[in-house]
Order: structure tokens, then sequence, then C-alpha cells
């Protein structure tokens, strides 16, 4: 009888950055896409001090997801072989060794951004379905604090909601993120009348 041998593929996680003049840009490339890859991304750069202010999701036809990241430290260091090392540590053990978001930021003392409420009275939140559009698009305006964007992100994860692509601008302590977001089960707009008001209430809860 003719043994069958399954090929088992070897989790990828290539990393790799392009310094800029005051930004870098971090290309990460995963053997297979997943819900939260933006969620796991934004809690190691949050623990190592960097902020994403833009983000693109490509998937080749091979399966492969590289996902590519504008960031910047928060005190103006550059990006050097050895954080770009531990970064890939961090993110492998989340992807593919089954750490949760949550125990890697209690391993660093940064528990307590899970449970942070920002309080931001003149934050804004604009949810809608463009016609022309396959996504949903989410606008959020509210005052630059780092950490900002992990705590949006663990909220989409939780409610099974895909970033697709995310850019952030700032201007005089304020902050812009929009969002191009479908559901991970169907890969469809946000249903207006179900999940606008969960995500609405989700964010609302700690802006």
């Amino acid at each position: 009888m003719a043994q069958v041998i399954q090929e088992i593929k070897k989790p990828i996680l290539h990393i790799s950055c392009v310094p800029r003049k005051d930004t870098t840009l971090l290309k990460i490339s995963l053997s297979q896409d997943d819900l939260g890859i933006l969620y796991r991304v934004t809690s190691v750069l949050f623990n190592h001090r960097w902020d994403i202010l833009e983000a693109v999701a490509e998937t080749a036809s091979d399966g492969h997801v590289q996902d590519l990241f504008v960031i910047r430290s928060w005190d103006g260091a550059e990006m050097t072989e050895s954080l770009l090392s531990q970064i890939r540590s961090d993110l492998f053990a989340l992807f593919y060794e089954g750490k949760s978001v949550a125990m890697y930021l209690r391993e660093n003392a940064k528990e307590e951004i899970l449970v942070r409420k920002i309080g931001d009275s003149e934050a804004s939140l604009k949810l809608y379905n463009p016609i022309s559009s396959d996504f949903t698009v989410m606008d959020l305006r509210m005052k630059d604090t780092p950490g900002i964007l992990f705590q949006i992100t663990e909220a989409l994860y939780h409610l099974g909601i895909d970033i697709i692509s995310f850019t952030a601008n700032s201007f005089d302590g304020k902050i812009r993120d929009s969002f191009l977001l479908r559901t991970s089960l169907t890969g469809e707009k946000l249903d207006e009348k179900l999940m606008f008001p969960m995500l609405r209430a989700k964010l609302e809860s700690f802006l």
C-alpha cells in the first residue's frame, strides 16, 4: 500500500525595513493570511515604542501575505538590526507559537493598555459604505495618543473585522485615522444595522 506523505508547510515570517527621511518602511511577509495581523503588529511596535502611520495588506498568488507599514519611533530612534531581529522574534511567537497578545503585553509590563480609556470628548467617528467600493470606510479623529492604534485594532479583531488598509495623518496634536474594512467571515462590507452599532459602541467605550 502506497504511503501518502502530506507536505507540511513551514511557517514563514520575513521582515525587512527601508529607512526614509523621518520614517521607516517595514515589510512583513507571512506564509498565510490571518485575521488580526495589524493587531499583533501594533502590539509589538507599541511595546518597542514605534507608531504605525500607514499600513497596506497585499496577498500574493501563492497565498503569501505581504504587509507594508510606514512606522516612526516615538523618540526619533533609528531601526537597528538588533531591534528588527527582536521584532521578528516577538511576532513569530504571536503568529506561530500560540502566544496571545494579552500574554505578550503582560510579560512586557504593558498590560495597562488593554483597559486604558483615552477620554477624548472631541473624538469623532464616521462609518459608511461607499456604493463604488467593496469595503467599509471608517474615519476616526481624536487626540494623538501613543498606542491608540493598538486599541482600535484590538476592537476590530475581537469583532471579526479585517483591516485592508490604514492611514494616519496628524496635525496640531490631533490625528485622523482612516481604515478600509470588511468582515473576515464573508469578505463583504460591514452590515450597517448590525455591525455599525457594535463597532461604534466598542470604540466609544475607550475613546
